[in-house]
């Protein structure tokens, strides 16, 4: 602790400008040309590094640096140089529809410096990038406005809308800095034979594991792309308007009990319903119940009598009104009970099931087995066969009725079954919920049940859920909330849903018989099937007959006439696509991580995990690294029909008019993701944001410009030995807790905290302390000068760490600071030079000694209003601080000392006291005026020069000097 034990009148006026300089150049009554000689004789840093580099000129820079350096030849160059074992990193394929966006340069820029933060320390890295390239988006907008197109016009513009978007998302990606092997042999495509080749062998081995089947269940349908749909490919509406009934259906045959109800034998009695989806009324085949539930007998003021759940009786009032408890009725013996359907007037049954819920509704459930996972779970445990009269457009069937057939069933459609009903329907209400929607047409899904091909995930999910235990999941502080999110979708998926009735895909690969139904596949046709993939290209299915896919020597196999067989336009699930993309890209191995957006819960992670699990009984990945989206200044999701996108290219390349988008730069662009997108859900995209990271790269611009200046040779060849300084030795201990710290947090995926560090550290020790208390050695004294020489050496060391721990983050700053090394006269590239920090920096004792001189630092400049070497002090010292000081000032008295220049005073008297507990410093004006030269020594000869600057000047050859 130290204490303040007075403050100096201001004697003279405040030099400020020296702490931006570093040294005195304003020489105060001296005339110009002398301070002009003098300046010469100063060993200022001297490079051809720009401080500051705008418009055309960064873009320009950021272009040749990726050239130059050897962006996109360092992945192969590390595959080549650099020793295992690879650290592996899997590529979620982004998807090949429309420009780059702010999503695509979050989750690649991430990437990106995940590997930089590998190789930088001589890891070598495995990294396929990738494209999903199917699917319905592409689909619509390759044949956007054509109609009467058959499915394979459809798939030849949709691979060339393919291509082109991958063409340009390829292009954004090189120029963001991110490596790879970009060529076509390096990258995996959803859509190439060799993938398509694959997954008909996936399937196949799924198939044969009997985890493959055709069946006839409910699943998400949108009526506006006329395909089945994933969970994954819905988006929820939560402002979605639903017509909410409670509707009255006749109970037919009573349970036991209630027949000797007097009041029963005049009146008849209805089950109440309550439903948001009055259009699958028509499909009603039962009523479900509860066995635990207790059920009530209730009488409303006309003296209708209804069942109803006992505690759904005040839920059911506030619709109806009063209603009147006459008998109860245990759940159970409902079963015995039969009902009229309210518009076919089928005699039908009630049945148990186990997902009855009593905080809202009757506590009865309407059931429509081809419009509900759990209706269908009960129908197919009592054995009713399901009947679904919609078809893939969203309309009702002929088998539906005259009345109903070709209605739109979610508009029309409801509103005529409502209508048809009325005298049975008590209450209408609108619900605003939250309701599925296609997020591709941003229109409502219903739930309806076709014939689909499915993944049984039952023998699988136990599996499934195991192996989550091990995985770990970044952010840390995340963990359990991400794990319970995919626990979750594991636990409540029966069934995966791997069809898809559209064209452009890859083909599910089986034959139909034409009368039956039943259907073919085999191995060896499998085979055959990747071999004509080779030939002629994954459009053969569509372009070949079912006879010439069959092929002769199969033909006389098959347990079928060839002429029963057809082949079918049924593609696999895009999701299956890309969730199989580690059976090609990685079928030997495990990846270390997979780094993609929260969504991908629902999406790629889970696809990869289930189909991992499956085909190989372990998961894909050791971890999940998992980042937010971008979002705009208001918080908002950007949206192009919102219309708050920002593209990438216009911060790195900027905008026709550059005070409105000025160009930033790629590094800004990669900093401000560093800095935002590892730890938050919504990563904001304001104006605000991006000029800080712009600040914060200029700011490394100028420590770096500075550290390769301060390299600049004045050296005559001889050969002297530097004379380390404590300070310096501080300087080592610093940049190795420095190194240590940076490498845990790209390690663990800290990004954001790296880049706090990043500049708390040039803030507060290499730019304050170490640069600034160097600059008297590093300019003022001999060139040769053993501790100038040991200043020399630590800024080259100081400017190798700091280069080497920003350059994941930045790699074209790095880079174009590297090149202008003074050493690097051959331009080797960073990223391919070794380097570690030795063990012998890690010195803390040293470090103590010169922190508490730091310390002491920071008080004489809170003390002193003026320039501090024009200041002497006298320190008493409390026992503890006095040992370390003494080190740093062997005599009671110095001008020299190395804590002179810590402190930098003039002089320093230093004793200690026995009895103090707490350190004081006084402070005082010297006599004499400071050297003309270095502004820190008193001048002490005749042409106002110090001691120092006299023998380094040689003043014998002092008239040489035009003054």
């Amino acid at each position: 602790m130290y204490v303040f034990i007075t403050k100096m009148t201001q004697v003279r006026t405040i030099l400020q400008n020296y702490a931006k300089i570093g040294i005195g150049l304003y020489v105060r009554g001296v005339k110009n040309t002398a301070k002009q000689s003098y300046t010469k004789t100063v060993l200022l840093p001297q490079t051809n590094f720009p401080v500051r580099l705008g418009g055309k000129k960064r873009v320009e820079m950021d272009n040749y640096l990726i050239e130059k350096c050897g962006f996109l030849e360092l992945y192969k160059w590390q595959r080549k140089n650099l020793s295992g074992p690879d650290f592996i990193l899997h590529d979620g394929p982004p998807y090949a529809n429309g420009k780059p966006h702010m999503g695509h340069a979050i989750n690649k820029i991430l990437k990106d410096i995940t590997l930089r933060s590998k190789i930088i320390t001589g890891r070598r890295v495995h990294y396929v990038p990738g494209w999903d390239c199917h699917g319905l988006p592409i689909e619509l907008k390759a044949v956007r406005d054509i109609k009467d197109i058959s499915p394979l016009e459809i798939r030849q513009k949709a691979q060339k809308y393919a291509s082109d978007t991958i063409g340009k998302q390829r292009e954004a990606f090189i120029s963001w800095g991110t490596i790879a092997d970009w060529s076509e042999s390096g990258c995996y495509f959803t859509n190439h034979p060799s993938y398509v080749k694959n997954q008909l062998q996936q399937f196949m081995n799924l198939y044969e594991k009997g985890l493959v089947k055709r069946d006839f269940k409910p699943v998400y349908w949108s009526p506006s792309s006329k395909t089945a749909l994933a969970e994954s490919e819905l988006e929820y509406n939560e402002s979605h308007k639903s017509k909410s009934i409670i509707i009255r259906m006749q109970v037919d045959t009573l349970p036991s009990n209630l027949r000797r109800l007097e009041s029963l034998e005049k009146k008849p009695l209805h089950a109440l319903i309550w439903t948001t989806t009055p259009w699958t009324l028509i499909a009603n085949q039962a009523i479900a119940f509860s066995n635990d539930t207790v059920y009530c007998v209730v009488e409303d003021n006309s003296k209708n009598l209804y069942i109803v759940a006992h505690a759904c009786i005040k839920y059911v009032e506030e619709k109806l009104g009063p209603l009147k408890p006459i008998a109860n009725i245990k759940g159970h013996e409902l079963a015995e009970a039969r009902y009229l359907h309210p518009i076919t007037k089928k005699r039908l049954p009630f049945l148990p099931c186990e997902h009855i819920k009593t905080n809202v509704g009757t506590g009865l459930v309407h059931t429509a087995p081809a419009h509900g996972p759990e209706d269908f779970v009960v129908a197919v445990e009592n054995n009713i066969p399901i009947i679904s009269l919609v078809n893939e457009e969203g309309c009702y069937t002929k088998e539906a009725g005259d009345k109903f057939a070709g209605l739109n069933v979610l508009s029309d459609g409801a509103d005529r079954i409502l209508n048809y009903i009325a005298t049975d329907v008590l209450h209408t209400d609108t619900l605003v919920h939250s309701y599925p929607y296609d997020w591709r047409t941003k229109k409502p899904v219903i739930i309806r049940a076709s014939y689909q091909w499915f993944i049984d995930l039952n023998p699988i999910k136990q599996k499934a859920i195991d192996s989550i235990s091990s995985i770990k999941i970044y952010p840390e502080q995340n963990q359990t909330s991400y794990l319970n999110a995919l626990l979750a979708q594991i636990k409540q998926r029966p069934y995966w849903c791997i069809s898809r009735q559209r064209s452009w895909g890859t083909p599910i690969p089986v034959l139909y018989n034409k009368q039956t139904g039943d259907v073919f596949t085999s191995r060896k046709w499998v085979d055959r099937l990747c071999k004509l993939t080779e030939r002629y290209g994954p459009d053969y299915w569509w372009e070949l007959s079912t006879e010439k896919l069959i092929g002769r020597e199969l033909r006389q196999e098959l347990p079928y006439n060839v002429d029963d067989l057809e082949k079918r336009t049924d593609i696999m699930d895009i999701w299956l696509d890309s969730g199989l993309s580690w059976s090609t890209v990685l079928p030997e191995y495990k990846a270390d991580l997979y780094l993609e957006g929260m969504d991908q819960f629902r999406g790629w992670f889970q696809s990869s995990l289930l189909t991992s699990i499956a085909l190989q009984e372990r998961s894909p990945y050791s971890a999940l690294f998992v980042h937010g989206f971008a979002v705009d200044e208001k918080a908002a999701k950007m949206s192009k029909s919102i219309g708050n996108v920002v593209d990438p290219e216009l911060i790195t390349k900027g905008g026709d008019d550059s005070t409105k988008d000025p160009t930033y730069g790629v590094d800004t662009l990669r900093w401000w993701v560093a800095s935002h997108a590892c730890q938050n859900t919504q990563v904001p995209v304001t104006t605000a944001l991006l000029r800080q990271s712009h600040e914060y790269i200029h700011k490394l611009r100028q420590i770096l410009r500075f550290l390769l200046g301060g390299l600049h040779s004045y050296n005559e060849g001889n050969s002297v030995e530097p004379e380390y300084l404590y300070l310096d030795k501080y300087m080592l201990h610093a940049l190795y807790q420095y190194d240590k710290k940076i490498q845990h947090l790209y390690d663990n995926y800290l990004y954001h905290n790296v880049s706090k560090l990043v500049t708390h550290f040039l803030a507060n020790t290499i730019s304050p302390v170490y640069c600034h208390l160097i600059k008297d050695r590093l300019y003022c004294d001999e060139a040769m000068s053993p501790t100038r020489l040991a200043a020399v050496e630590i800024t080259r060391e100081t400017l190798t760490v700091f280069a080497r721990s920003i350059a994941p983050i930045v790699p074209h700053l790095a880079e174009e600071a590297w090149l202008h090394h003074p050493m690097n006269l051959a331009s080797v590239p960073l990223y391919h030079t070794e380097y570690k920090v030795p063990e012998t920096w890690n010195q803390p004792e040293i470090a103590a000694h010169v922190e508490r001189a730091l310390n002491l630092r920071s008080i004489v400049n809170t003390l002193a209003d003026q320039n501090t070497w024009e200041l002497s002090g006298t320190i008493t010292a409390s026992k503890n601080d006095y040992e370390s000081l003494s080190i740093l000032q062997k005599d009671r008295e110095s001008s020299t000392s190395e804590l002179c220049e810590i402190l930098q005073l003039s002089s320093i008297t230093l004793t200690e006291s026995s009895t103090m507990a707490e350190t004081q410093v006084k402070l005082r004006n010297i006599e004499k005026t400071l050297c003309q030269r270095c502004r820190r020594h008193p001048e002490l000869d005749k042409n106002r020069l110090c001691s120092r600057c006299v023998k380094v000047l040689d003043i014998t050859n002092l008239s040489s000097i035009s003054l």
